[in-house]
């Protein structure tokens, strides 16, 4: 299957960020949201780390893609953009070798592209990686993304302040909040696929990631890689368990790369993504226009960081991003505090 050309690439207007949600994100943000100290970590971060400084910061040693300035990159976040019903963030390129992207700013959230990551992979592929990031700005992810990034730094300037008690209590915050970092990811990867529309593209993103070079980036052959996640799958279940739960209380940031290579394989043949492809989803406001339910079908809720959520007293609607989420205190999506 080629990669979907531009103007036959599906849209999905009004699509409900419930609808990315994979089910390790949703459950790993429902333990992070019940982790006592979440509100004032995300006071204190706030406070500690102004966003404004950051933000000034990248446009220095960055260049901003525009019109003009990077105009092919500019087309493909437009397109990934509306196929995925959202505004424009604005996208930079980093003087970087190593082939990465993130996402900065909580309150206006950028892209951040490296150069490394442009030498490295294809058309299809970039847009794919820009597509991942607006899947974190289109679920609200990215507040919470960066201070898993910034936590252990935060909790240190607490414990210094606490005479150490902040230290220790944080540590259960964490590890909740870097599981839920790692797990996040597969929400992005499924927002890629959504936009680009083809796994092959995905599989080959992936196999990219993993060791992927300017020399023998036309030798990889992605069947084989694929070969590789089964093999990894075949790996006895009781060891796998065991060998999965210790790299996960390592400080990574990413899930394994052949994990996130066949399930974003094993959703793109599931009823669930057909079922959006042929516009079945979810969508904001709930209008007539998403009479069918797709994340209600699957059982999903919408604990998800900027999505809807269902029902339930204990909930409070933060006056500011107009979101619900448990705290009473501090949002937990945006910050600001609940009077």
């Amino acid at each position: 299957m080629s990669a979907a050309q531009p103007q036959a690439r599906r849209r999905f207007p009004g699509l409900d960020p419930a609808v990315l949600q994979h089910p390790y994100d949703r459950a790993a943000l429902n333990a992070l949201q019940k982790v006592p100290g979440l509100d004032i970590i995300v006071r204190k971060f706030i406070e500690l780390f102004p966003e404004r400084v950051a933000y000034i910061q990248n446009v220095a040693q960055t260049i901003r893609v525009t019109k003009t300035q990077c105009p092919q990159l500019h087309v493909q976040l437009r397109e990934s953009c509306a196929i995925l019903g959202m505004s424009e963030p604005e996208l930079y390129v980093a003087q970087n070798p190593l082939p990465n992207a993130w996402t900065s700013g909580h309150v206006r959230p950028y892209i951040i592209l490296t150069s490394g990551l442009l030498d490295l992979m294809n058309e299809d592929e970039i847009m794919a990686v820009i597509a991942h990031e607006l899947g974190h700005i289109k679920s609200g992810h990215v507040l919470y993304r960066t201070m898993a990034l910034c936590i252990t730094l935060v909790l240190t300037l607490i414990g210094d302040m606490t005479l150490g008690i902040g230290r220790l209590v944080g540590r259960s915050l964490e590890a909740a909040l870097l599981e839920w970092y790692r797990m996040s990811e597969f929400t992005g990867d499924r927002a890629a696929l959504l936009v680009v529309q083809d796994p092959q593209v995905m599989l080959s993103l992936m196999m990219k990631f993993a060791g992927g070079s300017l020399f023998q980036r036309n030798q990889l052959d992605p069947q084989e890689f694929l070969k590789q996640a089964d093999l990894y799958e075949a790996v006895d279940a009781s060891l796998l368990d065991r060998i999965y739960k210790m790299l996960l209380v390592m400080p990574v940031t990413h899930p394994l790369t052949i994990v996130r290579a066949r399930e974003i394989m094993n959703w793109s043949e599931s009823r669930e993504y057909k079922d959006i492809l042929d516009g079945h989803y979810t969508r904001t406001g709930g209008g007539e226009n998403g009479k069918t339910k797709t994340a209600e079908r699957n059982g999903r809720g919408a604990s998800t960081p900027g999505a809807k959520t269902s029902t339930g007293s204990s909930l409070v609607k933060c006056p500011h991003c107009g979101r619900e989420q448990t705290n009473s205190r501090f949002c937990s999506l945006c910050g600001g505090a609940i009077l």
